[in-house]
C-alpha cells in the first residue's frame, strides 16, 4: 500500500511504495532529542522525552518539493555510531521527513510521525526502548510498556541481543527485490551537500 510522508506545512514529501512500517521504537538517545530539539527551535512541533519512532520501508516512489528538503548532521566526523545520522529536513517548517544511518542497509529510513504527517500504516507495535543510557527523570517520564530496554550500542554482546529480536533481524535487512523507485539514501545524495550543524554531543540547540 502506497502512502505519503510529508512535512506539516505540506511544501515537501515523498510517496513510498510500502507505507506499512516494520517496526517501533522509542528512543532515549541525546542525539534524537538534539535533533528533534533543534527542529522545534527552529519553528518545529516540541519533541515528546522519548519520541517514537517507525521504521518505513525505503523505496521512494515520488518527490515533492524537493528544493525545500535539506540533509542534516548533528556533528561533522562524528566518531559515534550515533553521530553517523543523516536527518531530512524541510526547510520552511523544520518538520523530519526522515533519517538515514548505515546500519539501517538502505532497507528502512527512521521516521518521527509526531514530527511530519505520516499517511502510512503504523500499526507496529513497540518493540524496545532503545538508547537509553542518557535518560533520566529529569528529562522525562521513566518508560511503562513491558518490552525490552536497551542501554546503549556501544557493546557487541548488547547489539547481539536487541538483533536477536525476530523483528529487529528482520528489519535490518534489504529485500532482494529491486524498490520500485529510489532508496532515501539516494535522496539524500540528490539533495547535495549535507549541512553539519556543528552542536556539541548533548548541548541543548
Amino acid at each position: 500500500m502506497e502512502a505519503r510522508v510529508d512535512c506539516l506545512c505540506g511544501k515537501c514529501g515523498v510517496t513510498l511504495a510500502d507505507g506499512k512500517a516494520k517496526l517501533q521504537f522509542q528512543c532515549g538517545c541525546q542525539d534524537c532529542r538534539q535533533a528533534l530539539n533543534y527542529g522545534y527551535k527552529h519553528g518545529g512541533v516540541k519533541p515528546d522525552p522519548l519520541p517514537k519512532a517507525y521504521y518505513m520501508p525505503s523505496d521512494v516512489l515520488e518527490v515533492r518539493g524537493q528544493e525545500y528538503m535539506k540533509a542534516c548532521r548533528l556533528r561533522g566526523d562524528d566518531p559515534d555510531v550515533l553521530g553517523m545520522s543523516t536527518r531530512v529536513y524541510c526547510r520552511e517548517c523544520y518538520s523530519i521527513i526522515g533519517v538515514d544511518h548505515p546500519i539501517y542497509e538502505d532497507a528502512v529510513f527512521l521516521n518521527f510521525p509526531k514530527h511530519c504527517n505520516n499517511k502510512g500504516d503504523l500499526s507496529a507495535p513497540l518493540t524496545a526502548y532503545v538508547m537509553m543510557i542518557d535518560y533520566t527523570e529529569d528529562i522525562g517520564p521513566l518508560p511503562t510498556e513491558d518490552v525490552p530496554l536497551f542501554t546503549t550500542g556501544r557493546f557487541q554482546q548488547e547489539l547481539d541481543r536487541i538483533f536477536s529480536i525476530p523483528a529487529v533481524a528482520k528489519t535490518f535487512v534489504r529485500s532482494e527485490v529491486p524498490p520500485k523507485g529510489k532508496l532515501f539514501s539516494s535522496l539524500i545524495e540528490e539533495l547535495g551537500e549535507v549541512e553539519i550543524l556543528g552542536l556539541a554531543k548533548g548541548a541543548k540547540p
